[in-house]
């Protein structure tokens, strides 16, 4: 069996809510088959073209509409009974895959509430990477998903242990399956990035080291005949992903190179000096990955005033439909008394015996 195929088998997916599943789709389209899409709605689960003995649904649940507390519920029902099924099914499955990527959306239901709590007790539990893909919401979203995403971000930032996250941002293409099936290109290039040239190669423990690292990660890929030093730096900045803070924060840099027109060191200038750098040669795309950043936080701070500035109108909103706002008597015609009709007795035939 080639290597490729090899890495595409120490490999997990796991894809919460809808979001995930639907990322979890477009990495199994990739050939990648230990994916497990999970969620609180059966009918999610079936809109899937994924074999159904990948697919978990989480008992007693019929959908979460994005509300983040009742999918959290769910799992605590009956002293965590779905929490510990879902984690157990997990442990189980991918018992031999040495990285576990959890995804799912910050703006959702399901996979935000869940996502977090996962991530803590298999990082807890196991001795795997786990690793997160989520999106944020985009500008047209409801206020609900801004809120959701918050705090997903503060439960998220609030896990210790490493793993990179990927932070798709949900307006770089309206078509959020786009987004996805972009994704699933970029890690796929990445996770199967070794070569064998003289020159240098990336190996597989360099890249799981970019991948063990926590904090912000993004992978792009560029054909060999469009990569020069001046598009890889340009789609730093100019991608899918979530916004990198301008504060020079970088852990690993890895460069795979399709042709010798992309230099390194110039990459190094523009995002920061690293930690450690890795560099390959001779794969048929240009492939970088820059792991170890801040999160988003100029972004987050943005959502988060968007939320203090609407806070108001959102409370309105919560409690008008409970006031009570009809009042006053208006029964005049109470004060009418008019003489009511005289009933006849029916008699009975007891009435006829005791008459």
């Amino acid at each position: 069996m080639n290597e490729k195929m090899n890495a595409k088998e120490v490999y997990a997916f796991i894809g919460l809510g809808q979001m995930g599943g639907n990322e979890t789709k477009s990495i199994h389209a990739k050939g990648y088959s230990s994916v497990m899409p999970a969620n609180t709605a059966q009918s999610d689960l079936d809109g899937l073209d994924i074999p159904e003995d990948c697919k978990y649904h989480i008992l007693g649940g019929y959908g979460s509409s994005k509300e983040r507390k009742k999918a959290k519920q769910l799992l605590a029902e009956n002293n965590c009974e779905n929490f510990d099924l879902l984690i157990n099914e997990i442990k189980e499955r991918f018992g031999d895959c040495r990285i576990i990527f959890l995804m799912g959306s910050s703006g959702g239901g399901s996979g935000s509430a869940m996502l977090p709590a996962i991530k803590k007790r298999l990082l807890a539990e196991t001795d795997k990477t786990i690793c997160v893909v989520t999106c944020t919401p985009d500008d047209n979203a409801s206020m609900k998903e801004y809120m959701n995403c918050y705090e997903f971000f503060q439960e998220l930032e609030s896990v210790e242990g490493g793993g990179a996250t990927f932070i798709i941002d949900n307006n770089k293409n309206k078509e959020k399956l786009v987004l996805n099936e972009q994704f699933a290109c970029y890690l796929d290039a990445f996770l199967n990035c070794e070569t064998s040239s003289a020159r240098g190669v990336v190996d597989r423990a360099e890249i799981e080291n970019v991948l063990s690292q926590r904090g912000a990660c993004i992978v792009n890929k560029q054909g060999s005949d469009n990569a020069t030093t001046q598009t890889v730096i340009e789609r730093i900045r100019d991608n899918i992903y979530a916004p990198l803070e301008n504060d020079g924060v970088v852990a690993n840099v890895a460069l795979v190179n399709s042709n010798s027109n992309v230099r390194l060191s110039e990459i190094i200038e523009n995002v920061g000096k690293p930690l450690a750098t890795f560099e390959g040669w001779e794969l048929d795309a240009t492939v970088l990955a820059i792991s170890g950043c801040s999160l988003p936080y100029k972004m987050l701070d943005e959502i988060k005033q968007r939320i203090e500035e609407n806070k108001d109108t959102i409370k309105k909103n919560l409690t008008a439909t409970s006031e009570r706002r009809l009042t006053g008597n208006i029964d005049f015609l109470g004060d009418i008394t008019t003489e009511k009709p005289k009933t006849e007795k029916v008699e009975s035939t007891r009435d006829w015996l005791f008459m």
